[in-house]
């Protein structure tokens, strides 16, 4: 990133963005792996996207500008909190609490401030749920706490607000009064249709007969994840060592329709994401009905 060029501490304000870019990787990296298990266990991903920016340097010089302090990178630190970071956009607004309720338990995870706009609206109507939080970032010699900004909001809401930011914008913040009157029943209807959608999606599970069946299989996947939670952390030394000759003679029928089933499995996600949509829609005809083939492994 490029600073103003009055700007004279270029040293130490490259190492700040090496910090703030860094607690970027690392947040985006939590909610990339809280979105793959919503996609593996969940019926539906609440996360439609996710996106990241850090704040440009001429957006920094005016809010300190703004607020009456001197532009250094120590000011900076101590009293911008946005400087990095991360929009979620979800499916409804009880996914928002949903969320910001996962990321705050985490337990590297410290929750600095939160600004609930969806309880408490701006007056312009704004509504999206605001997290400041820290992550633990290790360096080669330290350990440094550094901020993030997380802003949690629905599909409607974020429609609302990046249309608003361009008309104020073209205006330079000074709106015509009609325009901000127009602007604010806008977002009245931007959360009426949000809790619209909300309620028709909890009428829609009374209905949706699988729920229950779902839930007994979620509640059976974690009580098996929580028996083998401490073997993904820990080494059992084996006592006797077998080649690989020894391996193979040893598989029962089980083990073997195991692990072709997991070829399966593999070979078929790879087919359809290098397949075009009709090579793909031949494919599901051919298969409709029938168990698939499991494939034989080779024994060298």
């Amino acid at each position: 990133m490029d600073l103003p060029m009055f700007y004279n501490e270029e040293e130490e304000w490259r190492k700040v963005m090496l910090m703030y870019d860094s607690a970027l990787k690392e947040v985006n990296t939590k909610l990339e792996i809280l979105n793959e298990e919503f996609k593996l266990n969940h019926q539906y991903n609440p996360i439609e996207h996710i996106t990241s920016r850090m704040k440009s340097p001429q957006s920094i010089a005016k809010k300190m500008r703004h607020n009456g302090r001197e532009l250094t990178v120590e000011n900076i630190v101590k009293y911008i909190n946005d400087v990095a970071g991360i929009r979620i956009i979800c499916s409804f607004t009880s996914d928002i609490y949903r969320i910001a309720d996962l990321i705050a338990k985490q337990s590297d995870v410290q929750v600095l401030k939160v600004k609930d706009y969806i309880m408490f609206p701006k007056p312009n109507g704004y509504t999206s749920y605001h997290m400041i939080i820290s992550v633990p970032i290790y360096l080669s010699s330290t350990m440094v706490n550094v901020k993030v900004e997380i802003q949690i909001r629905t599909i409607a809401m974020d429609f609302w607000a990046s249309l608003e930011h361009k008309i104020y914008y073209k205006f330079e913040g000074n709106a015509p009064e009609r325009i901000r009157k127009e602007l604010k029943e806008c977002a009245d209807i931007v959360s009426y249709l949000d809790h619209k959608m909300l309620t028709l999606n909890e009428e829609i599970k009374i209905y949706n007969q699988e729920d229950s069946i779902e839930q007994y299989k979620e509640i059976l996947s974690e009580s098996f994840q929580n028996m083998i939670k401490d073997s993904y952390g820990t080494v059992i030394d084996d006592s006797e060592e077998t080649d690989g000759q020894e391996v193979k003679e040893s598989l029962t029928e089980a083990d073997e329709a195991f692990i072709q089933a997991a070829v399966y499995k593999e070979k078929q996600e790879e087919n359809i994401n290098n397949k075009n949509p009709d090579s793909k829609k031949k494919e599901d005809k051919k298969s409709d009905g029938k168990h698939p083939k499991f494939f034989r492994l080779r024994q060298d």
